[in-house]
């Protein structure tokens, strides 16, 4: 087992966008990152811009290779000090239209979503425990907030992810490990590539990128990015006129990671 001095960081569905973007920053950072995705080609691309960034390709949707993947880390680096878990999908699926969504794209978004989430978490958490500080960060969204209704199991997982993170802080209270629900707004990522553009009011991500940096710096539990600050609130005071300006012009609709 060759361990590191610099902190071991996991990072799930890192190939491109956010994921990609906390390798890079992680990386500078001194960290020793292991971006995972299941793009061999993309994961190339990312550890030849940054030297000696470790990638492990890897489907969270597949709890068989999930439990192999981290009995490689266990034996290689010994622990975790911080997980990243990114990974997602989104789709806009219609459920008025002439041919209803399948099955099988139902399960997939919910499962990569929400149960891949939860599957790498219960499988890490004894490499987190090994490490005498970790953390666990589950991204989000603000459409966990306020659902985008183009797109509703997108939405509904993220809300899902949102409670399992506030379950999962509560029993782990008093542990080494703590808990984080990092929550994007829309940012300009692939996420949106099956839209003619990015959605005008998207963040860019680098300025993403230093928010959420900013955040977890801070050590705070619950990291606001951007306007899910004012969507947190206009939930609670008024849902409804939320719920329409997130879906305002929203026919051909929207996306946030």
């Amino acid at each position: 087992m060759a361990a590191h001095k610099a902190p071991v960081v996991l990072i799930t569905g890192a190939s491109s966008g956010i994921g990609a973007g906390l390798a890079s920053r992680f990386h500078a950072r001194g960290h020793h990152v292991i971006a995972a995705a299941r793009r061999p080609d993309r994961l190339a691309e990312l550890a030849g811009a940054h030297p000696g960034l470790q990638t492990l390709e890897l489907d969270v949707s597949d709890p068989q290779a999930v439990k192999a993947a981290m009995a490689d880390l266990e034996s290689t680096h010994g622990r975790l000090d911080t997980v990243i878990n990114n990974a997602g999908i989104q789709r806009l699926l219609d459920f008025r239209a002439d041919r209803l969504p399948s099955a099988q794209e139902i399960s997939e978004e919910i499962n990569i979503n929400l149960t891949a989430l939860i599957t790498v978490t219960a499988a890490a958490l004894p490499l987190l425990y090994a490490a005498p500080r970790a953390r666990l960060i589950n991204v989000s969204s603000g459409l966990g907030i306020v659902p985008l209704t183009a797109a509703p199991i997108y939405s509904a997982t993220k809300a899902a992810v949102r409670s399992f993170t506030v379950s999962l802080r509560h029993q782990l209270a008093g542990s080494t490990v703590r808990v984080i629900d990092l929550v994007p707004p829309v940012v300009t990522t692939e996420l949106h590539r099956d839209q003619p553009a990015a959605p005008p009011e998207a963040m860019g991500l680098d300025d993403f990128l230093d928010a959420a940096m900013g955040g977890l710096d801070s050590d705070k539990t619950e990291i606001y990015v951007g306007l899910t600050r004012v969507l947190r609130l206009g939930a609670r005071i008024a849902p409804n006129r939320f719920l329409g300006i997130v879906n305002r012009g929203t026919e051909a609709p929207t996306g946030a990671h």
